[in-house]
């Protein structure tokens, strides 16, 4: 079932995003699954989201790429994941 998720990391800027997604190579290598990205700034705050074929696609782009990305960047792992918002999708349109 498809799923989104929008996610509000903490502490993070548009610096720090473009480098995570330099090191993932998305535009490059999509993950399997990745229906849509897009991110930006709403209420000084960084906001990303992600539309996904399966909750289980998008566990594996966490665990096997975005997880390292992020190590890399930031020079260690978050502790415990940043605040979000994830549900079915009833209907996706895509033109």
């Amino acid at each position: 079932m498809t799923v989104i998720r929008i996610v509000q990391p903490p502490n993070v800027t548009a610096d720090v995003y473009d480098a995570v997604n330099a090191e993932i190579g998305v535009e490059r290598d999509p993950p399997p699954g990745l229906v849509l990205h897009c991110a930006g700034e709403t209420d000084g705050r960084w906001q990303i989201v992600d539309v996904w074929e399966s909750e289980e696609q998008a566990q594996r782009f966490d665990d096997e790429r975005l997880r390292p990305a992020i190590e890399k960047v930031i020079g260690a792992t978050p502790p415990g994941p940043p605040p979000s918002t994830q549900y079915q999708l009833h209907k996706l349109i895509r033109p």
